[in-house]
């Protein structure tokens, strides 16, 4: 697992089509951040990775780890006992059950059981859900609000997001949150 430097840059990469290579800007200490199934159009091998884990995710999410580098981070959304009290989503109570076993089981199939393992903070997703105004952020917008809240004098650039996908999430008000953390110089696009 990478250490971050304080000289580390955090590169996110978004599940958009590759526009342009970026390639020639990651330096040796930098990070890079992909998430869920990284869109093979960006070649960027990833340092970390965050995989959206909730009960429907499982069941559809597939998870190609040709862009995982060896000693990759992965990052899940959610504990199992955030599944089983529903903080998160409302999910009938045999599905909650469903997930003790079906979570291991997915992990295991798509080999995420061989990297190291961390759980996105309930403290680092609630700010996200506040400064959104919505319970649903995209894995995209929690990546980066975690390295915000957890890395603040760490460069953060952005690239490949469209802020758009999964009809779940508030892409409007997604869209303006990154534009004002772009304008104000929080975030910087890549």
């Amino acid at each position: 697992m990478k250490k971050i430097k304080p000289n580390s840059r955090f590169f996110i990469i978004g599940n958009a089509l590759e526009q342009r290579d970026i390639s020639h800007l990651i330096q040796n200490d930098d990070i890079v951040i992909r998430f869920n199934d990284p869109n093979p159009t960006c070649q960027l091998m990833a340092d970390w990775v965050f995989i959206a884990n909730g009960y429907t995710q499982i069941r559809h999410l597939t998870i190609d780890r040709r862009f995982f580098k060896t000693d990759t981070l992965v990052f899940f959304r959610y504990q199992m006992a955030d599944i089983l009290h529903a903080r998160y989503q409302n999910i009938p109570l045999h599905k909650r059950v469903k997930y003790l076993w079906r979570f291991p089981k997915w992990k295991k199939h798509f080999g995420l059981d061989q990297y190291p393992t961390q759980i996105v903070p309930f403290d680092v997703y609630r700010h996200c859900a506040q400064v959104l105004g919505y319970r649903q952020p995209s894995t995209g917008l929690l990546a980066i609000d975690y390295v915000l809240l957890t890395h603040p004098h760490n460069h953060i650039y952005v690239h490949n997001f469209t802020n758009e996908g999964w009809v779940g999430h508030n892409w409007d008000d997604e869209k303006r949150i990154m534009k004002s953390w772009l304008d104000e110089g929080i975030i910087e696009e890549a």
